[in-house]
């Protein structure tokens, strides 16, 4: 079957909210630049940016893939969205109340990017037991369509809300995009395995690079997954 992942009614649930949630992330990406750089007028104050919200996510990316295999990945990922979702509704306040600073912009980049880092590794995991393993290539393929569209729609759509009503209704949107991924979330039918802490260790890191370099089909999609996301 073409599209043998849509087969899962969790996973459905979940390609729905997150390409509405990727939309928003796209949209609130461009908002935060054209803010930021109207606040300093520096390019390089753009470059700090990126600095801000990926130095978290590289220093926790194992953390992040040992903890989506030892706690459940599908409240991991709540958790996950709702961080994100707290950075963006951190910006909205801020802008709403006349008080954002490049500092504060700064801040919250970081968070965004803290609570980012646990995501990728909890829904590649969530997926794993949402779909058949050979369903898997086509539902992480589903997800870089959906993650290319709203990387071309959510530019668009956020040039044309700066160009209408400037950044804070692209904020409150991005607020709401990730409700509709914990929304998904919560709806699901699945039931996590019994894990716990006890798990979390480098042990259970270096035997989960072990399975991927035994699983050459899950180690590519995911890496796919995982470059359409960060880059």
């Amino acid at each position: 079957m073409r599209f043998s992942s849509l087969r899962s009614r969790d996973f459905r649930l979940l390609i729905a909210g997150q390409a509405v949630s990727l939309t928003g992330s796209s949209m609130q990406q461009v908002a935060v630049v054209w803010q930021l750089y109207l606040l300093t007028g520096s390019p390089l104050s753009l470059g700090m940016l990126g600095l801000f919200r990926v130095t978290p996510i590289l220093l926790l990316a194992l953390g992040g893939g040992v903890a989506a295999d030892a706690l459940d990945r599908r409240k991991l990922m709540i958790a996950s969205q709702t961080g994100m979702m707290l950075a963006s509704l951190g910006l909205l306040a801020a802008t709403h109340m006349g008080v954002v600073t490049p500092g504060i912009i700064y801040a919250l980049a970081a968070l965004g990017g803290v609570a980012s880092a646990f995501d990728p590794p909890a829904r590649q995991a969530l997926v794993t037991q949402l779909v058949p393993v050979d369903a898997l290539p086509n539902a992480f393929s589903l997800y870089m369509t959906a993650y290319q569209i709203a990387a071309v729609a959510g530019p668009a759509l956020g040039g044309a809300f700066l160009a209408w009503k400037g950044v804070e209704p692209i904020y409150l949107l991005d607020v709401i995009s990730y409700l509709a991924v914990i929304v998904a979330l919560l709806a699901m039918e699945h039931k996590a395995p019994t894990r716990g802490l006890s798990q979390m260790s480098a042990a259970a890191a270096l035997e989960g690079l072990k399975f991927l370099k035994r699983s050459p089909i899950i180690l590519s999609t995911m890496l796919l997954d995982f470059f359409a996301t960060f880059l």
